[in-house]
């Protein structure tokens, strides 16, 4: 856990600080997260990424303590396969390179194995090296180019627990 910082479920009154982070990211972090210019967020995307089952659909909201205010937002939906689920993480920019996105995450492989989710899938730009480095934080992360720009990652959380667990090991 990061001093100053609550990472809890997302909520259906966090409609606001979803939004707020949203509109916190910079042009790059949101072309980054979305993989498209997006210079507002709609209502019907909004109410898309509020519609959190903790199942199915699952999202994790970092707040900080001091000013209270929303820094950053982990999720995973469910793909074609019950235990495959797309992974996206978004912190603003003024948090970043601070580890929130790598407590997001540990955060997230915790409540998506308690879930059944054996690997998390990810699609991002070719050159966002941040975001490559966080999901080779989790663990081993098999990227497959689709196109010039865009790879797809695969990271197998059981094999992401096993380096964890071996990393802690080895510290000790």
């Amino acid at each position: 856990m990061i001093d100053g910082v609550v990472i809890r479920p997302l909520e259906t009154s966090d409609h606001r600080a979803l939004r707020y982070a949203f509109e916190h990211l910079g042009e790059r972090s949101r072309y980054q997260r979305y993989l498209a210019v997006m210079p507002r967020l709609s209502e019907r995307q909004l109410g898309y990424l509020m519609t959190v089952d903790h199942w199915h659909h699952e999202a994790l909201i970092a707040w900080a303590s001091s000013p209270r205010r929303p820094v950053g937002v982990a999720r995973y939906v469910r793909a074609g396969e019950f235990d495959v689920a797309e992974v996206a993480v978004e912190v603003i920019d003024g948090w970043q390179r601070l580890g929130i996105g790598t407590a997001l995450v540990a955060e997230l492989v915790r409540v998506a194995r308690a879930a059944g989710v054996r690997r998390f899938a990810a699609t991002m730009l070719a050159g966002n090296t941040a975001a490559l480095q966080l999901a080779e934080s989790v663990g081993p992360a098999r990227p497959r180019r689709i196109d010039a720009d865009t790879v797809e990652l695969a990271i197998d959380l059981v094999e992401a627990v096993s380096a964890t667990r071996a990393r802690t090991s080895a510290a000790r």
